[in-house]
């Protein structure tokens, strides 16, 4: 019942905005402030955005988010199973009802179904119609003592039954109310053509159906049956035609007492309605909105009637009026009760945590002897200002520490310094490494060396990139660049015995990821995985994206890992200190991987001793 909930939410809307303008001032800076702080883009980039919130503002959002919210959806989700509830009641009781009108409908139409089988089993009414009638005054004699009392007693006495006719073309009867003769007119009926195509010689009759004033339809029924039981006894063509009282049907509808509405369809055609349909020949839009509240029933196989009953919306609704005035009344008293009892909580300890505040500022002024002289209190704020008190009187005593500071500051000046020339010693270093490596290269290249000097030239890169640490994440295609230098020189190093592949994804390679992570593994692979086999070696390296993470795949078919080793290696990965000096660049890996991505990453390493080494690594994605 989505419409009930939305109405709900709208009425207890109201009282949160009264409740809002409650709490007017602590709102309106509480607003300011965080609209200023979203601006500055820290909302969602800041780890230290909760502690840049005024006390009172995270007590306004400890408000909503942990008192109005909650009970505003409980009572939401609690009226809603009450709706459930109550709906589920009524579409029990309309299911009920709607089996008991199937059972009695059933029940007449079944009695009328064996009245005309014992009707077709009667020998003497063969006989009758069967008879040629010397004059008209014969029949007529037949017909008061036989044909009117015949079809009274077994027809038109029973409430399920209209009207009983028998239709015959002996040529010596006359045309009355119960016995007529087949006409033309008649052979040009509907209703006879359909009983003589019917198999079973039996044959169900639905006329035009009707409009009644009360908005009500009718479709008159009639169940046609041919009378050729005996034989011997069928000169003549004889048909018995009983009309159902559909005033019954709606008798037994409306004796329900619903206030829904009541279909009854035979084959997807509206024979029977009970009240207020306007357009009963278009139903489909009718019973799209009118889906959840539907019940149906069948009734007998011989009609195969489908009846539907529609649950009336008004009279589900007044049963929930009762639930939602007492679960508003509910939400209203808890969020005026919590309302009352957190604001007094709040003038209890923000009056003095914002004096505390208020005084605390005041020290700029340089005045670092002034104590609180406010409402201390027993709590944690009280234990707070007493603390300040002590630390007031301690500052004091501190002011004449001021000689020993001042040689302590002068003591890490000095240290600063030194610090300085080391950095500037370990800068000097690395340039007189790369500018050597630059003279090797150019004078290979005087000499026509251009493999000599384009490896020297990749290797000065990498020792560059090693010893550059300014910039945490690169992009997959510069990892790439950094690992085809690497491997050119491998490839440089050991020729035709030596081969690598790599098989990058054209999408990924914008994809940002932490510097080095990759290629220590390719170094690895080559290393401590091809160094030692005597057969050529191979390195494959797949860089692709799956799902929302980046995979990389390193495999080499060196001389693989023991499995003792290989265990080691993964034991090892999570431990504060390396047990082993050649596990740490794994390990170091597997560190920053967690300092970056924390749990939300996976690296995995197979290995099989002399065939070679698999390592997967997959991690989210920046792009």
């Amino acid at each position: 019942m989505e419409y009930r909930i939305s109405a709900y939410s709208v009425e207890i809307t109201f009282f949160i905005i009264a409740n809002v303008l409650f709490f007017y001032k602590i709102l309106e800076s509480g607003i300011q402030d965080f609209i200023l702080i979203t601006t500055r883009g820290r909302l969602m980039n800041s780890k230290n955005f909760l502690n840049d919130i005024k006390v009172k503002h995270k007590l306004l959002l400890v408000y909503i988010i942990c008192v109005v919210a909650p009970i505003i959806i409980i009572n939401m989700v609690f009226y809603n199973n009450t709706v459930e509830n109550v709906k589920l009641i009524y579409e029990n009781h309309y299911r009920l009802s709607t089996e008991r009108m199937a059972k009695l409908m059933e029940k007449d139409l079944n009695f009328i179904i064996a009245q005309a089988n014992k009707i077709n089993m009667d020998q003497q009414l063969y006989e009758m119609l069967d008879k040629e009638y010397e004059n008209p005054l014969d029949f007529v004699d037949a017909y008061n003592s036989y044909f009117i009392p015949y079809i009274y007693l077994n027809g038109e006495v029973y409430h399920q039954i209209s009207r009983m006719t028998i239709y015959t073309d002996n040529p010596t009867i006359l045309n009355s109310a119960m016995v007529q003769k087949i006409d033309n007119t008649v052979r040009s009926s509907a209703w006879y053509k359909g009983v003589l195509s019917s198999l079973d010689k039996k044959y169900i009759w639905y006329d035009e159906t009707e409009v009644k004033g009360d908005k009500s339809v009718i479709t008159p029924v009639s169940i046609v049956q041919i009378l050729n039981q005996f034989q011997g006894i069928d000169k003549y063509l004889k048909i018995l035609k009983i009309d159902v009282y559909s005033g019954n049907i709606l008798d037994i509808v409306r004796s329900e007492r619903l206030r829904g509405q009541v279909l009854i369809f035979n084959n997807g055609d509206l024979i029977f309605a009970s009240k207020n349909i306007e357009n009963y020949y278009e139903l489909n839009e009718y019973f799209s909105k009118n889906q959840s509240l539907l019940v149906e029933s069948w009734v007998d196989r011989h009609f195969d009637w489908k009846i539907i009953n529609i649950m009336d919306l008004q009279e589900l609704e007044q049963a929930l009026k009762e639930p939602k005035i007492r679960i508003i009344f509910l939400t209203l008293m808890s969020l005026f009760l919590s309302s009352f009892f957190i604001f007094l909580i709040y003038r209890s300890f923000y009056q003095r945590l914002n004096a505390l505040s208020e005084h605390v500022s005041t020290l700029d002024e340089g005045d670092f002897t002034r104590p609180f002289p406010g409402i201390q209190g027993k709590d944690e704020i009280g234990s707070l200002i007493r603390a300040y008190n002590s630390m007031v009187r301690k500052i004091k005593l501190l002011i004449t520490d001021v000689y020993e500071a001042k040689l302590e500051q002068a003591q890490i000046k000095l240290e600063k310094k030194q610090a300085e020339l080391s950095a500037l010693q370990n800068q000097i270093n690395p340039h007189y490494l790369f500018n050597t490596l630059e003279s090797i290269r150019m004078k290979s290249l005087e000499k026509g060396e251009t493999e000599t000097a384009e490896i020297i030239k990749y290797l000065a890169r990498s020792f560059r990139r090693i010893l550059s640490f300014q910039q945490d994440f690169i992009t997959v295609a510069d990892e790439v660049t950094n690992i085809r230098e690497f491997l050119d020189i491998q490839k440089y190093r050991f020729g035709s015995e030596f081969e690598y592949e790599l098989d990058i994804e054209g999408s990924a390679l914008s994809v940002q990821i932490p510097k080095l992570i990759i290629q220590p593994f390719v170094e690895n692979a080559c290393i401590h995985g091809l160094e030692k086999s005597e057969n050529p070696g191979k390195v494959y390296l797949q860089i692709k994206k799956e799902k929302q993470k980046l995979l990389c795949i390193i495999q080499d078919n060196g001389i693989g890992i023991k499995e003792e080793k290989l265990k080691m290696i993964l034991d090892n990965l999570d431990s504060e200190e390396s047990k082993g000096g050649k596990m740490i660049g794994i390990r170091n890996i597997y560190q920053r991987l967690k300092l970056y991505y924390g749990a939300d990453f996976d690296l995995s390493i197979e290995s099989i001793e002399g065939q070679g080494t698999t390592i997967k690594l997959l991690i989210p994605m920046e792009v």
